[in-house]
């Protein structure tokens, strides 16, 4: 089953809602859902099942694993009761870092959506592990989507960071 733009734009956008949770969180605003697909393209997207929902979490919890597509890989494995994510679409708003990358393909996550690239640490741009040929799994990917409002997301946050002078670095994860 292919999916419209629309489609897409929609998941994308519950994605950046918990982007910005993380971001009046003092996160790094990341934000992912998870969603099973419609059996058929006439079901309704409000009635499509989403599986999980999060946001970085790395600071609060004090835990450098705690990213968004993490928890919601570990969210959506307990909601079906499997490891095996197949047949579930993965939205984030920026491109999985490589450990995020790889959890995601070790979960056998069928198809990967984001919206800003992350061209210097990137677990697809930089690393290819998302579609990496010594691997027994490579999700779908569909990148670019909604990219211009998470990349605002993105730099309004580290723009604002910059202003209140917290001069701590933060990974992007």
């Amino acid at each position: 089953m292919g999916f419209s733009d629309r489609f897409h734009q929609y998941f994308m956008e519950l994605a950046m809602r918990e982007a910005a949770k993380a971001a009046e969180a003092g996160e790094v605003p990341t934000g992912c859902v998870i969603v099973q697909p419609p059996a058929d393209d006439d079901v309704p997207l409000a009635a499509v099942r989403v599986i999980a929902r999060a946001h970085n979490q790395s600071e609060m919890l004090k835990d450098a694993t705690a990213h968004a597509e993490i928890i919601a890989l570990t969210q959506a494995s307990a909601a079906l009761g499997d490891w095996r994510l197949s047949n579930t679409l993965l939205y984030v708003t920026k491109e999985p870092c490589p450990m995020c990358a790889g959890a995601i393909v070790l979960a056998r996550v069928t198809t990967v959506v984001w919206g800003v690239s992350d061209p210097k640490r990137g677990g697809h741009t930089v690393f290819s592990i998302l579609n990496h040929p010594g691997l027994n799994h490579r999700p779908e990917l569909v990148a670019g989507v909604k990219e211009r409002e998470c990349r605002q997301i993105l730099q309004e946050f580290f723009q604002r960071r910059r202003t209140e002078g917290k001069g701590r670095e933060f990974d992007p994860g």
